[in-house]
């Protein structure tokens, strides 16, 4: 609880990733949400939850590149000397990329209500809000793996590579549905695509998809497996 006590304000303290993951998807959601569609309500939801969700998988993966500079400082040799346990450090570190992907989703769903006039029920500003925060948690995970792998000095360039990259093929920048046949199979098989059934499901159903879920919840444990395999291995080298 110390080491997550001292990291979460050395986190927020990080004023360029807080405000960048924050401010990038207010601003598009007021160029899409506020030119592009215009006046249809169904598709200023669908942006303005999907923005939502570009915030904080934005804010989750590039929390991962703390890692990769505490690895330059040989931090890992430090942590080696301490009680901290592999499986607690790799927890820590998703624990905080979620923290940090919560005011992303705050403030864009304050510029749908206030400034696009999105209207939904309390449940569902509710449900949409939750989904988008909480199906970013495999992204938490896949920002450890980056740290890992990453180089300090090409660890923001990656990071955003692999972040558009999925935001763009999941389907956050267009529907799925008028994608053609083949990115639509290839859009299934990243994990932005579910993340995006998450936080727009209560939409359209009124409740969060259990099987988005359950494949969610798949991704993050597969790829906090690899970051505690990769932590071993670091601290191992150090």
């Amino acid at each position: 609880m110390t080491y997550l006590r001292l990291e979460t304000m050395r986190l927020y303290r990080n004023k360029r990733l807080v405000i960048f993951s924050t401010l990038m998807p207010a601003l598009l959601l007021l160029i899409i949400g506020g030119v592009s569609v215009g006046g249809d309500a169904d598709a200023r939801k669908y942006v303005m939850v999907s923005m939502a969700l570009f915030g904080a998988m934005t804010a989750a993966i590039s929390s991962g590149g703390t890692i990769a500079v505490e690895r330059g400082l040989g931090w890992n040799r430090t942590l080696r000397l301490t009680p901290l346990s592999p499986g607690a450090y790799v927890l820590n570190k998703v624990f905080l990329a979620l923290l940090v992907g919560v005011p992303p989703v705050i403030v864009t769903f304050l510029i749908g209500a206030l400034g696009l006039h999105v209207r939904l029920s309390a449940a569902e500003w509710i449900l949409c809000a939750a989904g988008s925060w909480l199906s970013s948690l495999p992204f938490a995970a896949l920002g450890v793996v980056i740290g890992y792998l990453a180089k300090p000095d090409s660890v923001q360039q990656v990071s955003a590579l692999i972040n558009l990259t999925l935001a763009a093929f999941g389907g956050l920048w267009v529907p799925v549905n008028l994608m053609p046949d083949a990115l639509r199979y290839i859009a299934k098989l990243t994990p932005s695509y579910w993340t995006g059934q998450v936080a727009r499901s209560p939409l359209d159903h009124g409740h969060i998809d259990g099987q988005a879920i359950v494949v969610l919840l798949g991704w993050t444990v597969v790829l906090a497996l690899i970051a505690l395999r990769r932590f071993r291995v670091d601290t191992a080298r150090a």
